[in-house]
């Protein structure tokens, strides 16, 4: 999906734009090949190349469910990883928003947080939505607080939901609405 940026796609820590195939980086690719960086990600499951995550920006842009973004650190000035609300289910005004920040300079920072909020807005405010959802491993305790403080809060626990490292791992639930 692609809609024209607003000034609350940016704050003083972050800046959100649609994401390209142009914007895929060797960096990028490596962050999805990352076992650290891709620990609580569904992608892990897959080697990663160019030409197959361009394929995959190429088809959120197509996507009329998907908004899929690149967030720019303003501070370090670089793409430092990416945000997407999707799927976007107009029907019921939801949308469901995935997050990895890559770029390990990034980490601690309040990056997250900031997209977070800014693609809340996004949602609400560009797209109509009444209500944003997001799930983590209740082991990703950085995502969780990052979500908690970007306004959303905590549904529900799907317990044994993952099996990460040979365990079993429950999912957070988590949710904002519109009129939060």
């Amino acid at each position: 999906m692609r809609i024209d940026p607003a000034p609350h796609w940016e704050n003083d820590v972050i800046r959100l734009a649609v994401l390209t195939p142009e914007d895929v980086s060797d960096a990028y690719v490596d962050w999805l090949n990352d076992v650290e960086i891709n620990r609580y990600l569904e992608s892990r499951f897959a080697v990663h190349d160019r030409a197959g995550v361009a394929a995959y920006v190429e088809s959120m842009l197509a996507s009329p469910s998907s908004l899929f973004l690149a967030i720019h650190s303003k501070a370090l000035d670089q793409h430092v990883g990416n945000i997407k609300i999707g799927p976007i289910d107009r029907h019921h005004g939801l949308g469901e928003i995935g997050l990895m920040i890559g770029a390990r300079a990034a980490w601690g920072r309040g990056i997250a947080t900031h997209a977070i909020a800014a693609v809340a807005d996004i949602g609400f405010r560009d797209i109509g939505l009444r209500k944003l959802t997001a799930g983590c491993y209740a082991d990703n305790k950085g995502s969780q607080i990052a979500f908690e403080r970007a306004g959303f809060t905590v549904e529900g626990i799907r317990r044994a939901h993952f099996v990460s490292d040979g365990r079993l791992e429950d999912l957070v639930l988590l949710a904002r609405f519109a009129d939060n």
